[in-house]
């Protein structure tokens, strides 16, 4: 137990070791655990300026990890790496906030033996993964029940494709680590794809009816994406449900491997979508462009 104000000048007895590429906000909620206290109560013991464990992941001063630091017995580097403050330029629009959307079910099982159940590395909350790169095993939606053993390459209607799905997996993984190779962004090109538009017969032969700029590509990504349309933003891209991903990454592998095929996607989509897709077409060329300059500095 946290006794009181004699225990906040001393660092704590018992630290627990992080599992790999664990989240500060999961370190810490583990700790309060430990010690029979809320993560808000906890929060507030360390004297961190925030009640909420999980704005720390996103903003750390450096108050802060030097209170952490001094408590926890663990290197400001470190802390710092724990959390999102050095991610990628580009990344953190595909940061998931709040509920964590996915797990790996092999990881979280061996985090349980280890004792450090509830853990949630950083890779749980990255909107572009399918794949834990940890161990190699497809991740699950966390909406799944944890016992059925089934994996988003079993559950996605898009797993037909997922093959692709691993190959824009890698290439956005490869643009985020300073391959400069790409003529566009892969991550501009997530949003390019999620553009909407109108598709001009419906299923009365008559009526126009809502479609994405994806949907060209893979016509069954407008059919499953109907019911859910207010969750499709290509201005949010984290917020696609976890499901649809595979659809997006391997749009992105498609697109980066045939170009061209923008042309054709920019073809079937009409009126301000199309204005919207062909911005954000040339943002990926520029940042892509941009991306090439840096690394020839």
């Amino acid at each position: 137990m946290i006794d009181g104000e004699d225990d906040a000048h001393r660092p704590l007895p018992v630290v627990l070791r992080p599992v790999e590429d664990e989240l500060l906000s999961s370190w810490l909620a583990r700790h309060a655990a430990y010690y029979g206290v809320t993560g808000p109560f906890f929060a507030k013991w360390l004297m961190l300026g925030t009640r909420n464990l999980s704005v720390l992941d996103h903003r750390l001063g450096l108050a802060q990890v030097t209170r952490l630091s001094e408590k926890l017995r663990r290197d400001p580097i470190a802390l710092i790496g724990m959390t999102f403050i050095d991610a990628p330029a580009g990344s953190a629009e595909l940061i998931c906030r709040n509920r964590v959307p996915q797990i790996c079910r092999p990881c979280a099982d061996r985090h349980a033996r280890e004792g450090a159940s509830g853990a949630v590395p950083k890779h749980w909350r990255k909107a572009w993964r399918v794949t834990c790169p940890t161990c190699g095993a497809p991740l699950s939606d966390t909406n799944e029940r944890p016992d059925n053993g089934e994996t988003l390459r079993d559950t996605s209607p898009f797993a037909h494709i997922w093959k692709e799905a691993l190959a824009g997996e890698a290439i956005i993984e490869r643009f985020f680590h300073g391959d400069s190779s790409f003529d566009y962004s892969p991550i501009a090109l997530m949003r390019a794809l999620l553009v909407q538009t109108w598709r001009p017969c419906g299923a009365n032969g008559r009526d126009p009816v809502v479609g994405w700029a994806l949907g060209t590509i893979f016509p069954e990504f407008d059919d499953l994406a109907r019911p859910i349309k207010r969750r499709i933003n290509h201005a949010a891209v984290a917020a696609l449900p976890i499901s649809f991903r595979p659809a997006i990454l391997a749009g992105v592998s498609q697109t980066i491997a045939n170009p061209d095929t923008l042309n054709a996607v920019r073809d079937e989509t009409i009126l301000r979508g199309r204005r919207a897709f062909e911005r954000l077409c040339e943002t990926a060329r520029l940042e892509a462009q941009a991306a090439r300059q840096g690394h020839q500095m």
